[in-house]
């Protein structure tokens, strides 16, 4: 292909088909008036992504990924052209102005690429364009990959090169390097990514000297708008909103009760410069109602107050209780996202769950259901991935309370709203693996000798009920990880990359962490871990995996079947082929019989009534689930609007 218009027509079309894969993968339930035209159109909508993931995958292989290959210096209209194509990949801003990135690991490929070949031509204001798209991206692939706890090298790549960014950006404020720069657009960037340094620092906690680091660059910020050097330089640009971000970047810097750990020196001193914005808001209201984010600051602000012991607890509290009874639940653009799901998190920060009040079980239910009630509302009307980070927050710091909903429950309507796919598979398998369990005691007990409280078969049997209703809750939150990682699972309309490959294999972990975490959950734990381990622990992940001495393993290996079978028959959820039948699905389980899986699970699934069960769930009780969810869709959205 070296016609460019063709070139151009080719990236414009695989921007247009990721955007339509991602319409059809979550459609909204509005559209339907019954459970059965939603699963109608849920399976219409995953062939379809089939057929576009298709066309996408030869793309990449045969056009794209050889350009970014390529050792050749590109010209300079394919590089005008990859830059558009990365751009709109970034963000969706364009078409549904929600913010939420259409393809940003695939961006992040294109950038990296224009940024090298802008060094190999030395030229200066190439070399400005590329390091604001790079820093950009960078600091989305911060905020996607700081969520795979198990797994902190993946973020530490993208901050340690945000923060080299940000240094370059800083060395060219030097004032002969800022004369020598001829353009004034590319002087104008180089403030603004300088600026934008100070959020590289936002994923390191506890650490005083980054801490003060962070603080320093915003000071050098906040002196540089003094200097009348760079007023003269930059005639236009606008100082005041500069100063804003910079004390804007000040006071949220504390967020999620000072979870970056400023010592209180530092609190104090961040005070000070709270006071300042407060005055500049102050000194005219009309210019900042206008920006984007501003009216939020006076949280902020009462936030530094009560961290540097200037408010009370209690008056803080009062004041974020207020800016949450005053929230829009149907605003699905940062404001509304902060209210709705930011305020709530800080206010769970307030609480000690070790001593919690009638008043704070109280909060902690409301807060709870509002939380659920956005999520689900905001289906198909808000970007996912924003918010995500203040979910996975409150599920990390999630407390328990006896008259309020569950920890699972809560993960499971999580999932249920940010993707039904993940959710209806999660109930198969709970489904798939106690059916499973219920044969397998009737027709071989001795399997589960070791599970808790199960030294003999006579034990085995006494606790039937206790070991089948294990198993199916196990099956349940098998997945409880992929929370952290919806939105790379939304990756229909191609082949995943290493990276995205890498940050699935992490879900295993992080559910486990997350559920050995409470009471109610903790038993779960070791089968979440297991279940991509093969059984003979040489396959799957984490590969320094030994399930053996779990005394679950009997139910690692019934889970790890049932995960398997659901998603190989399962053709909703998958764009890159049809669904199994049972009887594939069979011949794949004696192919692996004794090394990915058990060596038992062939015969028991071949015994005479397990097989029929096992078609029905995959057929009737999959199609009920689907309507069970559309169902809990319908019913929560009715009830918050």
């Amino acid at each position: 292909m070296n016609n460019r218009s063709d070139i151009r027509e080719s990236f414009r079309q695989y921007a247009e088909r990721i955007a339509t894969i991602r319409r059809l993968s979550s459609p909204s339930i509005k559209q339907d008036d019954s459970a059965e035209t939603y699963c109608t159109h849920l399976q219409e909508n995953f062939k379809k992504i089939g057929d576009l993931a298709a066309i996408n995958r030869q793309m990449l292989d045969r056009e794209l990924y050889p350009l970014l290959n390529s050792p050749e210096t590109l010209d300079s209209h394919l590089v005008e052209d990859l830059n558009d194509l990365a751009d709109i990949l970034l963000s969706l801003a364009a078409e549904t102005d929600d913010g939420d990135n259409l393809d940003l690991p695939i961006s992040s490929l294109i950038i990296d690429r224009l940024l090298v070949d802008a060094d190999r031509k030395n030229d200066v204001t190439n070399r400005i364009r590329r390091m604001d798209s790079e820093a950009t991206t960078c600091y989305a692939m911060i905020n996607m990959t700081s969520r795979i706890t198990s797994n902190p090298s993946l973020c530490k790549v993208y901050t340690e090169k945000g923060l080299a960014l940000g240094e370059e950006f800083l060395c060219m404020l030097d004032k002969d390097f800022f004369l020598s720069i001829p353009d004034v657009e590319m002087r104008m960037l180089v403030l603004t990514n300088a600026r934008f340094m100070a959020c590289f620092f936002e994923r390191f906690c506890g650490d005083e000297e980054m801490n003060r680091y962070n603080l320093d660059i915003l000071d050098r910020m906040l002196e540089i708008a003094d200097d009348e050097f760079y007023h003269e330089e930059v005639p236009d640009f606008d100082w005041r909103y500069f100063v804003f971000r910079c004390l804007e970047y000040y006071v949220m810097s504390t967020e999620i009760g000072n979870l970056r750990g400023f010592s209180r020196k530092l609190l104090l001193r961040i005070e000070a410069r709270s006071i300042e914005l407060e005055k500049l808001l102050d000194s005219d209201p009309e210019y900042y109602a206008e920006i984007p984010g501003a009216s939020l600051c006076k949280v902020h602000i009462a936030r530094c107050h009560h961290l540097a012991g200037s408010i009370t607890r209690r008056e803080y509290r009062d004041l974020l209780l207020s800016c949450y009874d005053k929230r829009d639940r149907e605003d699905f653009g940062m404001n509304g996202i902060y209210c709705n799901s930011m305020i709530p998190l800080e206010l769970i920060c307030l609480l000690d769950p070790k001593h919690l009040t009638t008043e704070d079980s109280l909060l902690l239910r409301r807060l709870y259901q509002g939380l659920s009630f956005y999520l689900f509302h905001s289906s198909n009307a808000g970007p996912i991935t924003q918010m995500l980070d203040y979910y996975i927050r409150v599920i990390d710091r999630f407390i328990d309370i006896p008259s309020g909903v569950s920890f699972e429950d809560f993960v499971l309507q999580s999932l249920a709203a940010a993707h039904p796919p993940t959710y209806v598979h999660s109930r198969m398998v709970g489904q798939i693996a106690e059916c499973l369990s219920r044969h397998l005691l009737d027709t071989e007990p001795e399997r589960f000798i070791g599970f808790p409280g199960c030294e003999t078969v006579e034990d085995v049997i006494r606790n039937r009920d206790e070991i089948i209703h294990y198993t199916y809750h196990a099956g349940l939150c098998h997945d409880f990880g992929k929370i952290n990682i919806i939105d790379t699972i939304f990756v229909y309309g191609r082949g995943l990359l290493e990276l995205e490959f890498n940050i699935i294999k992490s879900h295993p972990a992080m559910g486990a962490d997350l559920l050995s975490r409470h009471v109610g959950t903790k038993r779960y734990a070791d089968v979440a871990l297991g279940h991509h381990r093969w059984h003979d622990n040489k396959g799957g992940y984490p590969e320094d995996l030994d399930n053996s001495g779990s005394p679950y393993k009997t139910v690692i290996d019934l889970v790890l079947c049932a995960d398997c079978l659901d998603a190989a028959t399962d053709s909703v959820g998958r764009s890159y082929n049809k669904g199994k039948t049972l009887s594939d699905f069979m011949d794949e389980l004696r192919e692996g019989a004794g090394t990915r899986y058990a060596p038992w699970l062939p015969s028991l699934m071949e015994k005479e009534g397990v097989f029929s069960d096992v078609e029905y769930l995959l057929t009737t009780a999959r199609a009920i689930n689907y309507r069970d969810t559309y169902t809990l869709l319908k019913d929560v959205q009715e009830k918050n609007s």
